[in-house]
């Protein structure tokens, strides 16, 4: 074990340092008996012995024109471990566990204008939920139509066809909930 890094393990011809949440994640999926319906998560509440403290996350954003107001704003889509465990390719998106993470970070790592952006808005269909609004006129940027768009650029272009707004490190307890929620996240490619 890392202590800002994760677990070190040996790819196909060198030694890399993988988060160790996600690793955990990836083997209790790839096990022969695990069944998501039967899955009751319990997080831990102190960092598990032989974990790291910090991992680090990217948290990642595209830009979009606003729906009513036509400019260009920068929606938080994402987060992902710079150093994901090997067969880990999932993306946490937009739900409201990983937007206020995200929010936090942002803070954190000083992007506090992104981290404006994520505040509670009323949508007729959705109800009052956390969502990213535009940067310019605070309009709702909703999540269906921002799905939309990171799939798109996922399909065409992998995670490099979303924007690393901040690479920033988190602490391994706040990225549990994340991971190990029921939602999952988008598979995607590195």
């Amino acid at each position: 074990m890392f202590e800002r890094g994760g677990l070190l393990r040996k790819t196909d011809d060198a030694w890399a340092v993988q988060c160790m949440v996600c690793h955990g994640f990836a083997e209790l999926w790839e096990s022969e008996d695990f069944d998501p319906a039967d899955l009751e998560l319990h997080l831990p509440k102190t960092r598990p012995p032989l974990t790291a403290r910090f991992l680090t996350l990217r948290v990642l954003g595209l830009t979009r024109t606003c729906w009513k107001c036509h400019e260009d704003t920068t929606c938080l889509v994402g987060l992902y471990p710079q150093q994901p465990a090997r067969g880990f390719d999932s993306l946490h998106t937009g739900d409201e566990i990983t937007l206020a993470l995200m929010q936090k970070l942002l803070r954190r790592g000083g992007r506090v204008d992104l981290a404006e952006t994520i505040k509670i808005r009323y949508s007729s269909i959705m109800g009052r939920y956390l969502s990213n609004g535009c940067i310019h006129c605070d309009a709702l940027q909703g999540d269906f139509y921002l799905q939309e768009d990171v799939c798109d650029r996922l399909s065409a272009h992998g995670l490099a066809g979303l924007e690393a707004l901040l690479t920033v490190d988190c602490p391994v307890l706040d990225w549990y909930p994340v991971v190990h929620q029921n939602g999952g996240g988008i598979s995607v490619q590195a």
